[in-house]
């Protein structure tokens, strides 16, 4: 039974790690427009849910390792007992995750009000039309497995060729504004 414990520890520590680099993230968006046309406002329907979540199940993994460990190495109980105790440690982790999400994490995602221009900021994009100085171009750019195409200008007013690599800075009524890539990489 220890080992049970033990590797239940190590996949929980391991699952806690994922979540921790990639979060409790929300479902794709429905299907609609394209990227650069979507509102990054709250949306309930992608909202994830603070029960069944990879944060909570990493939390009851965890607890349920370690408590169960602890209880077969410290202690002379038997089997049983481990488990329900182990089980016990595992509930409250998993509750104590669950009164994160649900008190404090979704409610202040709730009140969010992001910026819609700033959605695509940073993105990388590609000059598929010049951008003149003083005038519209064209850019592509990939996400969701699918290439969109956006109007663009220069943010600075440089000129950009086509093939140009760029980062998209802000969308403003259907219009990018991008900078060389060079420039971003400059400033890394």
């Amino acid at each position: 039974m220890t080992v049970v414990f033990a590797a239940c520890f190590v996949l929980g520590l391991l699952l806690a790690v994922h979540v921790m680099l990639h979060g409790v993230e929300r479902a794709a968006p429905p299907a609609g427009g394209a990227p650069h046309e979507l509102s990054a406002g709250h949306d309930p329907r992608t909202e994830p849910s603070p029960w069944l979540n990879r944060q909570n199940v990493a939390a009851f993994v965890t607890a349920f390792g370690v408590t169960g460990y602890a209880v077969q190495r410290l202690t002379t109980l038997g089997a049983p007992a481990a488990v329900g105790l182990a089980l016990a440690g595992g509930a409250a982790a998993a509750a104590l995750s669950l009164g994160l999400l649900a008190g404090w994490a979704l409610p202040s995602v709730r009140r969010e009000v992001p910026d819609d221009r700033y959605v695509l900021q940073g993105h990388p994009a590609t000059v598929t039309r010049e951008i003149a100085a003083d005038a519209e171009g064209e850019i592509a750019y990939e996400a969701d497995g699918r290439t969109w195409t956006v109007r663009a200008r220069s943010w600075d007013g440089a000129p950009m060729g086509a093939g140009t690599e760029v980062a998209i800075e802000r969308v403003e009524d259907g219009v990018a504004f991008v900078e060389a890539w060079a420039q971003v990489e400059a400033r890394l």
